[in-house]
């Protein structure tokens, strides 16, 4: 048995049975006198869940595994031919994919009564997301031996040797694959930089026409306060005239008042004088 069968055995099994079947493999490997597979064996190491995970959709569904690889080969084709609007078509296309196949692989161990918790189920997506962008992850996942998960931007290096156990042609994974070619970053940081300046251009697009809206309200409100403030110096102008002509009606009332109360005592005066007179009329009257 090679080491490559021996790791695709293990590397699809559970987390928790790999030690146990790992050593038992490597126990088998010395009794049969292969010291070397048996060390090789010995230093296979247990998947996170993230890995295992992906190692059995790898299994359970590589025509899934094909789909994510494939449009990770087109969008790393398209990046320098493809115009802003493609680009950005092609990578909702790209989350879209990633989420849902993390979604069914999620839900595939999770079937089988094996917990996972959120940070794993972001681990998993992340990781085919970097398989898309990197060529070299993208073979490391497609041989099912991922020992853990990975975040990769597609323009820098990957370590795999923490990656994945075996590289994709057998024996140990390389501790670095080899750098990218300058001509393909190149496009790439091209095609990175007219995505940024084509979502710059919308965005100073938007603040210009929220600038506008923003400046027409401001004009709008101070014709507004203009026309407030006009009519405020009106009423202004206004109570002064009432309060000038409340003093002069006030003023007049308070002369009418002294008026009345002088002719008042007058009336009185008059109605003593028109008594007096009628008792002594009265009088005389009686005496003749």
């Amino acid at each position: 048995m090679s080491i490559e069968e021996v790791a695709d055995e293990l590397y699809g099994l559970r987390p928790e049975e790999f030690i146990a079947a790992r050593n038992t493999a490597a126990a088998q490997a010395k009794s049969t006198g292969d010291a070397g597979l048996a060390a090789s064996v010995k230093a296979l190491r247990r998947p996170v869940a993230g890995a295992w995970v992906l190692n059995r959709l790898v299994r359970d569904d590589p025509e899934q595994v094909h789909g994510v690889l494939e449009l990770g080969a087109r969008l790393r084709a398209a990046q320098g031919t493809l115009a802003a609007a493609e680009l950005r078509a092609l990578d909702a296309q790209r989350r879209e994919l990633t989420r849902a196949v993390a979604r069914q692989a999620v839900d595939a161990v999770r079937g089988e009564g094996k917990p996972v918790s959120a940070a794993v189920v972001g681990a998993v997506e992340e990781t085919l997301r970097s398989a898309m962008v990197d060529a070299g992850v993208g073979a490391a996942l497609a041989t099912g031996r991922l020992v853990d998960t990975v975040s990769a931007s597609g323009l820098e290096p990957v370590d795999l040797s923490r990656v994945v156990a075996l590289g994709p042609e057998g024996g140990a994974a390389p501790a670095r694959r080899p750098a990218v070619d300058r001509a393909a970053r190149d496009e790439a940081a091209l095609a990175a930089a007219r995505t940024a300046s084509a979502e710059a251009e919308a965005a100073l697009a938007r603040a210009s026409e929220a600038a506008g809206e923003a400046r027409r309200r401001a004009t709008s409100a101070g014709r507004r306060r203009e026309e407030v403030g006009a009519r405020l110096e009106e009423a202004r102008a206004a109570v002064l005239a009432l309060e000038a002509e409340l003093g002069a009606a006030t003023e007049a009332e308070h002369d009418a008042r002294r008026a009345q109360l002088a002719t008042t005592r007058d009336e009185r005066t008059a109605q003593d004088a028109a008594a007096t007179a009628r008792r002594a009329l009265d009088r005389l009257t009686r005496d003749t």
